[in-house]
């Protein structure tokens, strides 16, 4: 595994006299160079692209451009036509993670080069790295949601529930698989609790589905999503597991950096709908597929989240002492969500 920390110098320390310099060679006749201070993926042009110039705020393609200005001692890079994706590099906290991120996809390109032509590539990360704001700001209040469920269920009943957040990573149908139940995240920070459904995902088998709705609220006096993702990982009781570390980079990489630094949440309600008592319809069309629809909960009555887990009200709750905390307020006054503290 390329060490991104390490390469990040290495191209710092590279001159910028309008030259490529070789740092790493890649499978299928490929490299990766840097070049006046940002990092080029460049293959051989032998899909015989037309040339092409694009230009994102990350990213640039370049194709079927006639390359002379190696310094390299090696025969596998001489003068002629090749296709490169360079990165930007930009002082930002994100970059080390921007750049670790795109090594390891143009290695996973090289691998499989034959199952995507070059400029396919390309789209796709732009994709990866360009996310349209108004949807990295959808991902930021879905992820909030799903981990201030971990948290609440956890400090409230004592069970910890990171491991089955995601059990099958992008694919997985619903937000956690548990032995008892299944849970869907919907997230809120406005006063409409109208969400979008879809059907098949929540209402197909739904004896032990259920949907959980969160309340949140942008405040600046509340938590920034750095801050509890770094309470959970932080923490000796729960969120240890490999996968949850896992899933938590592959969330983050969907949304931008600078919100997940600068905004601001209080967490106010978790309320709880078994699956069943909320289905809006009876039997589907068979010619009906794919169903989505806005659903307004505020015609349904929720149910105790105790109940989802199927915990004994009547059983001592088991108390955890995870040290000095910090409350996060959950906006009416009448509950409190405690996180580790954050004080080194």
């Amino acid at each position: 595994m390329i060490d991104a920390a390490n390469l990040l110098y290495r191209i710092k320390e590279c001159p910028h006299d309008d030259t490529l310099y070789l740092l790493e060679k890649v499978s299928n006749g490929g490299g990766f160079f840097a070049l006046n201070g940002n990092f080029l993926y460049m293959v051989p042009n032998t899909e015989a692209c037309t040339s092409q110039n694009i230009k994102t705020e990350y990213l640039r393609l370049q194709t079927s451009t006639h390359i002379s200005a190696f310094n390299v001692s090696t025969p596998s890079f001489g003068n002629g036509y090749y296709n490169f994706i360079e990165l930007f590099i930009a002082e930002k906290d994100d970059c080390v993670e921007n750049l670790s991120a795109f090594v390891n996809l143009c290695v996973s390109y090289a691998v499989n080069s034959e199952e995507i032509d070059f400029i396919s590539f390309f789209d796709s990360l732009v994709k990866l790295f360009q996310l349209p704001r108004e949807q990295s700001h959808k991902n930021l209040i879905g992820l909030l949601g799903e981990l201030l469920v971990i948290q609440y269920v956890f400090q409230e009943m004592a069970l910890d529930i990171s491991k089955y957040w995601h059990s099958s990573g992008s694919t997985s149908k619903l937000d956690f698989v548990c032995p008892k139940c299944n849970l869907e995240v919907k997230t809120t920070a406005s006063n409409s609790f109208s969400f979008m459904i879809k059907h098949e995902q929540l209402f197909t088998a739904p004896k032990n589905n259920y949907l959980l709705a969160v309340s949140v609220e942008e405040n600046n006096t509340g938590y920034t999503l750095n801050e509890i993702i770094a309470s959970m990982m932080e923490s000796p009781d729960y969120c240890n597991s490999l996968s949850f570390a896992t899933n938590i980079e592959k969330e983050k990489r969907r949304v931008q950096a600078s919100d997940m630094a600068s905004k601001r949440f209080l967490f106010k309600s978790i309320k709880a709908y078994h699956a069943p008592e909320i289905n809006p319809f009876g039997a589907i069309p068979e010619c009906v597929d794919s169903l989505s629809y806005k659903l307004d909960l505020v015609a349904f009555t929720p149910i105790d989240i105790e109940d989802v887990f199927k915990i004994d009200k009547l059983s001592p709750k088991v108390t955890y002492n995870i040290g000095t905390v910090n409350q996060l307020n959950m906006g009416n006054g009448s509950q409190t969500l405690t996180l580790p503290s954050l004080e080194k």
